[in-house]
């Protein structure tokens, strides 16, 4: 395992790395392998980078964000003119059933509600808004409706993981528990981790994915 002080070191090296992040204004503290990021940005992607590059690092246990969002002076937009922006970037994306969404904009920060099928149709619309300027913040509340009985998912979910080369489906365990998945084991990174998480979110009628999985 690696100290605090070396983890501190490879997540500021990490976020470094990444074009779209000046370093400088995230402040990164470590406390038995929590990481905990702060500063200011002036788009929530960026705050979103940061939090998806420090779960990257090895050995990173957790990470707890206070990294606000202040949005550039040069940014004149409204709620109006965010929420035309999240309905166009809808429009454009095949992947997002937009009839099913409704989008609340209230003093930048995007709420979206409604029910779609399928996980990835949750995800793809919160990837559409994110990068979106004037955004502070988005809460997903999209719901996903079941559309498969418990013995499919579970027996999709094994498939994900098998196929998948870089995720040892052997160490993992798989409970189903009404429409919810609980996965247990160990991984040696929080990549794999992910990976893992993910194969259970993108099987149909998923609801909610419990991840027990321990990274070692």
């Amino acid at each position: 395992m690696k100290s605090d002080k070396k983890i501190q070191q490879d997540v500021i090296a990490a976020l470094r790395w990444e074009p779209i992040l000046n370093a400088e204004e995230i402040g990164v503290a470590v406390t038995d392998g929590v990481v905990t990021l702060s500063g200011h940005v002036n788009q929530y992607i960026k705050k979103w980078k940061a939090e998806s590059v420090t779960k990257r690092v090895k050995n990173v246990k957790a990470v707890a964000i206070n990294i606000s969002v202040e949005i550039s002076a040069t940014d004149n937009s409204n709620d109006t003119e965010i929420g035309q922006a999240v309905i166009n970037a809808f429009r454009w994306n095949s992947l997002i059933p937009q009839d099913k969404i409704k989008v609340k904009v209230e003093h930048g920060y995007v709420t979206l509600e409604g029910q779609v099928e399928w996980q990835y149709q949750k995800q793809e619309a919160y990837n559409a808004v994110k990068p979106l300027l004037g955004v502070k913040e988005v809460y997903n509340l999209l719901s996903v409706k079941p559309v498969v009985s418990k013995a499919l998912v579970k027996d999709q979910i094994k498939k994900a993981l098998t196929r998948n080369a870089d995720i040892k489906s052997n160490k993992i365990d798989i409970d189903i528990s009404g429409r919810k998945v609980i996965l247990k084991g160990s991984v040696g990174t929080w990549q794999e981790r992910s990976l893992i998480e993910n194969a259970a979110w993108c099987s149909p009628g998923v609801t909610n994915v419990v991840d027990e999985i321990e990274i070692r």
